[in-house]
């Protein structure tokens, strides 16, 4: 593993931290102090569709300096948690804002982070690459949620927004020794792309599994919170899940081995598939098992298929203004799923009882074979 390998995973490392916080505990925070759904997924919905439009614009930062995405990332992650502190309770006021500067952060991160996935990795090294990468983050995850539920529900939520703030400090630090880099082509949302069949089946995978890692996202912040009602349990079982699922990577990777990629990849599909047949009648001991269904289909299925995802963009392209484009219709597809999926949550989910719940549930057991078919052939 090359010195850039290292550098990239350790930037992940870093923006895992700070993103895990983001996705369970500013989701409860914001449910705890608005008692609704809707500023959830107000804030969820501005951040992706920020993801989508600053994903473009970092494209052509990229004209003259990467870096650039990476400094303007943490600034906007910085400003998001100095705002939420500055606002306290009153922060579900502000979701959009919160929301946009969340997604500014993701979109400049991630335009860098796939831009060498898709243009420097093969098939099997992104495979690989990914799993790693999937490890760093589930490895971030164990000690963020346990620290940080604990400090919330001790000191109060606040205090942790400042550590946070720290830890971003410290990535902008670090940000500006990463030496300069440029691209010399721009993307643009080109719909003609698709007319190439092989390449249309692999990029719709990107809108219509996204509801499922949505519905897991919310699953993990405010319906495990509704079991649990402490923020340091809640924390700590994210922590457990994170745990195990470093061990099924590790798994992942010693399997391809010996078993074929396709193989591995149906079972983990059949398991994200299962697992939502724990959640018809919403309990604890069901979601304790639907996490850890979850947990296997993520490794065995979700992280190769983002792994194919990607090495797709650069096979069915000729010149690298065509990776761009390709990128931007992935990003699309991803965010276009997201925001479907949140505006349902806000405007048909009353609860556990609610039609979209059901329907969503039902949704989600059908949809991961489904992925695996359209994506079957480049497997």
């Amino acid at each position: 593993m090359n010195r850039e390998y290292k550098q990239i995973i350790f930037l992940r490392l870093i923006y895992s931290i700070f993103k895990s916080f983001v996705l369970i505990f500013v989701n409860i925070y914001l449910w705890k102090t608005s008692k609704d759904i809707k500023s959830v997924a107000i804030f969820n919905s501005c951040n992706y569709i920020a993801a989508f439009l600053s994903f473009y614009i970092a494209n052509r930062i990229a004209l003259k300096n990467m870096k650039i995405n990476y400094i303007l990332s943490s600034i906007s992650f910085i400003s998001l948690f100095i705002i939420t502190a500055i606002l306290k309770e009153n922060t579900y006021h502000y979701a959009p804002i919160i929301g946009f500067l969340g997604g500014c952060g993701d979109g400049m991160f991630f335009f860098n982070l796939n831009f060498f996935q898709a243009n420097k990795l093969d098939k099997e090294a992104a495979d690989k690459f990914i799993s790693i990468l999937g490890m760093v983050n589930k490895a971030s995850s164990i000690i963020t949620p346990l620290i940080s539920g604990i400090v919330i529900e001790k000191y109060g939520f606040i205090y942790m927004i400042y550590t946070l703030v720290i830890l971003l400090i410290i990535q902008f630090i670090n940000v500006m020794f990463i030496p300069s880099s440029k691209i010399h082509s721009l993307g643009k949302l080109n719909f003609k792309r698709l007319k190439n069949k092989d390449f249309l089946k692999i990029t719709m995978t990107n809108g219509i599994l996204t509801p499922y890692w949505e519905f897991g996202i919310i699953s993990y912040s405010i319906f495990l919170f509704s079991f649990s009602n402490k923020e340091g349990l809640t924390g700590m079982l994210n922590s457990g899940f994170s745990l195990l699922a470093i061990l099924f990577y590790y798994l992942y990777i010693r399997l391809t081995e010996k078993v074929e990629r396709k193989n591995l990849m149906f079972m983990g599909s059949l398991c994200l598939s299962i697992a939502m047949v724990f959640l018809i009648k919403p309990m604890f001991t069901g979601f304790l098992i639907y996490s850890f269904m979850i947990v296997i289909g993520d490794s065995f299925f979700s992280k190769p298929l983002v792994g194919i995802q990607l090495y797709i963009t650069k096979k069915y392209s000729e010149t690298m203004e065509d990776v761009f484009d390709n990128l931007i219709l992935r990003v699309f597809f991803l965010t276009m799923g997201r925001v479907i999926f949140h505006a349902l949550m806000y405007f048909f989910f009353t609860g556990y009882d609610s039609l979209i719940f059901k329907v969503l549930l039902f949704y989600n057991m059908l949809i991961p074979y489904v992925t695996y078919r359209l994506g079957e052939s480049e497997v």
